[in-house]
């Protein structure tokens, strides 16, 4: 057994007596007479019919009181598979699972509540969760399993799909709690030597084919150090895999990336490979994906991430945006759910939300800040484009909202851009994108101003580039003292700012986008 200790060599012995010849039924291996096998207790909602020698829970009337649990305790990484054996178009919601501490046996069937969640949730010793509504099929097969810090994870059809809730005590002896709720009629527990359980990649020779729990026991055996349960390298969680791959890159084939791993503070609803170049939002979970670069971007180097799963069920997309706030002092409870509420922090936050117009599986999308304050954005290898104008004296951490219809994304790693830049660009604006709650800088940013050509502006960018006295890009009159809400640039007048705010569709007229307010600002 190599470096395996007592408790794993219990576990393997176990998955080895559970290894024994099936009887072959409908077409599919069962083994209904081994004691290993997972049965539902005789203790269960009143609601509930157990038929097939305890192995289907059926829910006879209403949508509710169905709860049921295993007949003996889970251990540690073993896969209980649940296979959803009849459905209701006439109720909604679908059904809970999860774990309990709780030995079924001193509990009294007619007096189980409702509802595992929250009615026995908000009680010590039970876990579970609701599973979304769109992930239930008839005949689909769902299994869990927790680990030894108490993460239950868990899939669908022999898909991986990562942490489904966290926070049980492995510690504790544990049985299965499933609550046949809403649209879930009947539930069947799998045998987990049987040979198909629903994977679409299922070789189409069914007599080559390995059980999954055989496959996890060639691989406790051919290597000392893997544990009982080792992590699976196919699916959802392919990213999730080993610490030392090294990121691929489809579209940056020959460039040499320097690994930027996102910080180890993060949204509620995200989930970190171990080496933190992958992160996931929880499924079930729409918002609060926040990962934020492990340190500040430097000026000129390229960012560059790859979308790698996407759920379509919701609307919206990945969100970007850069901020002076050093990610260890957040608070991630502190964080929105809508990025753009993150303006109203008191540090310098700028975002754009849905920056690649709901990117597909497999997008490489490139940020970068530019010495003269520019950020540029590339999808897929394409030619840049200026997305937005920061104040690129601070430091600047990147971050993302893992949000809407992206699921996961992965931190292929920098490079660092060298272009020279064009003689235009070398000229100076005198604009100062300074971020609100610091006092004005002294010393003059060089950046590269658009100015509009409409007659509400100045008429020549040529007035802009000798604004050497700070005036009012408008008027060339009055010196500047506001500020445009939300992309923090100073160049007009309070007077001109107002007027030009208050025309419908007004714009900044250094980087055009739409201004949300105007405030005003005073030097000392």
């Amino acid at each position: 057994m190599g470096g395996l200790g007592s408790k794993e060599r219990f576990q393997l012995n176990y998955i080895k007596t559970a290894s024994v010849p099936c009887s072959v039924g409908h077409g599919v291996l069962r083994r209904r007479n081994s004691s290993n096998t997972l049965r539902f207790h005789p203790i269960h909602g009143e609601n509930l019919q157990l038929v097939e020698n305890g192995c289907v829970a059926r829910r006879a009337e209403s949508f509710c009181k169905g709860i049921a649990f295993s007949n003996r305790p889970v251990r540690v990484g073993e896969y209980v598979y649940l296979k959803f054996v009849e459905l209701s178009v006439n109720w909604s919601g679908a059904v809970r699972f999860g774990f309990t501490s709780v030995d079924p046996s001193s509990l009294d069937g007619a007096s189980l509540p409702k509802y595992v969640c929250p009615d026995l949730t908000n009680k010590p010793g039970f876990w579970a969760k609701a599973l979304p509504e769109r992930l239930v099929d008839h005949n689909a097969v769902l299994f869990y399993y927790f680990t030894a810090d108490g993460d239950v994870h868990f899939g669908i059809n022999n898909q991986e799909m990562g942490v489904f809730f966290s926070g049980v005590d492995s510690r504790e002896r544990l049985w299965a709690v499933v609550d046949v709720y809403g649209n879930t009629m009947a539930v069947e527990f799998i045998d987990p030597n049987q040979s198909r359980l629903n994977n679409a990649r299922v070789s189409s020779d069914s007599t080559t084919e390995t059980s999954t729990l055989n496959r996890r026991i060639s691989e406790v055996t051919s290597s000392p150090s893997t544990t009982t349960t080792p992590s699976r390298t196919t699916g959802r969680n392919a990213a999730f895999a080993s610490a030392h791959s090294r990121p691929q890159s489809k579209y940056h084939p020959h460039s040499c990336f320097s690994p930027l791993p996102f910080h180890r503070v993060h949204g509620q609803n995200v989930r970190l490979s171990n080496d933190h170049l992958t992160a996931a939002r929880d499924v079930g979970e729409f918002a609060n994906g926040y990962v934020f670069t492990s340190r500040p971007l430097q000026c000129g180097e390229r960012l560059v991430v790859q979308v790698q799963h996407n759920e379509n069920s919701y609307v919206g997309a990945l969100a970007f945006g850069l901020t002076s706030c050093d990610p260890s002092t957040l608070n991630v409870s502190e964080l929105p759910c809508d990025s753009e509420q993150l303006l109203d922090r008191k540090e310098y936050w700028v975002v754009i939300k849905d920056i690649a117009s709901s990117p597909r599986v497999g997008d490489e999308l490139s940020f970068t800040v530019t010495h003269k304050g520019e950020v540029q954005f590339s999808c897929n290898g394409g030619s840049p484009s200026t997305v937005m104008y920061v104040d690129q004296t601070q430091q600047l951490w990147a971050f993302f909202d893992i949000y809407g219809n992206t699921q996961k994304l992965r931190s292929l790693g920098c490079m660092v851009d060298r272009v020279i830049p064009r003689q235009a660009e070398l000229l100076p604006s005198r604009a100062s994108p300074l971020r609100v709650s610091l006092p004005p800088s002294h010393s003059e940013m060089s950046m590269h101003g658009r100015l509009s050509s409409e007659a509400s502006l100045s008429s020549s960018s040529d007035a802009a580039l000798d604004n050497a006295t700070n005036e009012c890009v408008v008027c060339c009159e009055k010196p500047v003292d506001s500020v445009l809400y939300t992309c923090g640039h100073m160049c007009m007048c309070y007077d001109c700012a107002k007027q030009l705010y208050e025309r419908p569709g007004g714009q900044c007229p250094i980087c055009r986008s739409s201004i949300r307010d105007v405030i005003r600002t005073y030097r000392s």
